[in-house]
């Protein structure tokens, strides 16, 4: 069950914030775990097909993942160890990938944040990519116990996945809450932040060392208001952010 939503009829000043927007991949949890996870059982799969090892074909794919290999890494790696394959196997290991049952851990401050947020704020995620991986991906995390309201971008198909305006509403919808008294937590300079300031939103970036996004720099346009190196650092910006406007009351 979901927590209740918090109380939006009384709010320290009228501009306050009371809703808390959170991304979901690299945000809350390391995706390379569920890319980990996908590449075994796509390697499960390929090695009941070649007669081939199965720990030797995940690590061609893992190493494949480390240098950057994307969208295209099981056609890459099948033609580095000289495999015939057609579209059908394509497609197989893909299914075999996006349906894995993750077993998935939060960040430590991902915790500690969703802790310490509930009950004063609402709690919102918003995620982009394939519907059906993001719910594994929240089930596993347990995250639909911890939130209040869940939007998942593929919903509204791809051509609405962020930094489309149409998720962020239908959230901020969901939770009652207007642009401005919510603030969206992303790591994504590519997608996260653009659509959200265009609505109202506060934006921050977390910057995490390791993960697919924390070495980019945004383009002009792209930056969030504010950046974070640990979500430990929120609920002080959170509670300094009160205090600015309770004194400009």
């Amino acid at each position: 069950m979901s927590p209740q939503r918090v109380s939006r009829t009384s709010p320290v000043c009228a501009k306050s914030l009371s809703a808390v927007l959170l991304d979901l991949d690299d945000t809350l949890y390391p995706e390379r775990e569920f890319a980990r996870g996908g590449f075994r059982a796509a390697a499960a799969v390929l090695a009941e097909r070649l007669s081939r090892s199965a720990d030797e074909l995940f690590e061609s794919l893992w190493h494949a993942f480390e240098r950057g290999v994307r969208g295209s890494i099981f056609d890459t790696v099948l033609a580095e160890l000289n495999v015939l394959y057609d579209d059908a196997l394509i497609a197989e290991l893909v299914r075999a990938y996006r349906s894995h049952e993750p077993q998935l851990r939060l960040f430590e401050d991902a915790d500690r944040l969703l802790e310490l947020l509930w009950p004063r704020y609402g709690i919102g995620l918003l995620t982009d990519g394939i519907a059906e991986m993001q719910r594994r991906k929240v089930k596993s995390l347990g995250l639909q116990h911890r939130v209040e309201a869940i939007v998942y971008s593929d919903d509204f198909g791809r051509e609405h996945w962020k930094p489309s305006p149409i998720p962020y509403l239908e959230l901020l919808r969901k939770m009652l809450v207007d642009p401005s008294r919510a603030v969206y937590v992303g790591d994504n300079p590519k997608k996260d932040f653009i659509g959200a300031r265009r609505l109202g939103l506060q934006t921050i970036r977390i910057r995490r060392p390791d993960t697919e996004h924390g070495h980019l720099d945004a383009q002009p346009g792209f930056e969030s208001d504010h950046e974070i190196t640990s979500l430990d650092l929120l609920p002080d910006w959170l509670a300094a952010n009160e205090r600015s406007e309770r004194h400009a009351a």
